[in-house]
């Protein structure tokens, strides 16, 4: 089995940079995601992927598990089966992948699970719909990645939380910058922003050169 999963590993990212240097044209990420497959949990298993449980993990320290979750990029439902383990028990998932909702779908531990690209705004959900919302390892994948914080705040609930993750090499000042006017603005009030925490510690083209930042913030 380990020799089958260090196989799919270099069948899958060992040669294929494109997963470590990431794309943001919606076609080609849901092409390439659909290809990947339900051999995606496999792969990322296999590079001792955990930021679903640690951020589960978060949320359940900021807020009660009652109330619906939205877990935004959804994909295979990873971070639902995470959130369900911790005691969240609504959950409603949204990705841009019909391919990967159906998986998720099929889990069991969503409520619904819908088709939504980020790049179109305002997303298809009510304001202040869901109590809390979570998106682990997707905004890789997304351009203006602070106007979508924005639009996470907007289906939110005054004072619940967005929480989400962010890869190191995606974070510059500008990013940063555009974070703090959020909070200028009286969006979102932070709770945490972490130190850089292993992402995909198996994979060589991440290991310690590419990390994951958690942001934790509370809805204004």
């Amino acid at each position: 089995m380990k020799e089958n999963l260090l196989e799919l590993q270099e069948a899958t990212l060992g040669q294929d940079k494109w997963f470590a240097e990431g794309s943001q044209a919606e076609n080609e990420v849901e092409k390439y995601y659909n290809a990947w497959g339900k051999d995606y949990e496999d792969s990322v298993k296999s590079w001792d992927y955990d930021a679903p449980e640690k951020a589960a993990a978060l949320l359940k320290k900021y807020m009660q598990v009652d109330g619906t979750v939205c877990d935004a990029g959804c994909g295979s439902g990873l971070t639902g089966e995470a959130l369900n383990a911790s005691g969240f028990k609504s959950v409603v998932g949204f990705d841009l992948s019909p391919d990967f909702a159906a998986v998720a779908k099929e889990k069991g531990v969503y409520e619904d699970v819908h088709i939504v690209n980020m790049h179109e705004k305002p997303f298809c959900y009510s304001d202040n719909q869901f109590a809390n919302l979570i998106c682990i390892g997707t905004l890789t994948y997304v351009q203006n990645v602070p106007d979508v914080v924005r639009e996470f705040a907007r289906i939110a609930k005054p004072g619940g939380m967005v929480i989400f993750s962010h890869r190191t090499d995606m974070i510059d000042d500008e990013f940063t910058g555009e974070l703090e006017a959020i909070k200028a603005d009286k969006v979102l009030e932070e709770v945490l922003v972490s130190d850089p925490k292993p992402y995909l510690p198996g994979n060589k083209d991440f290991s310690d050169k590419i990390k994951i930042v958690y942001y934790a913030y509370r809805v204004l």
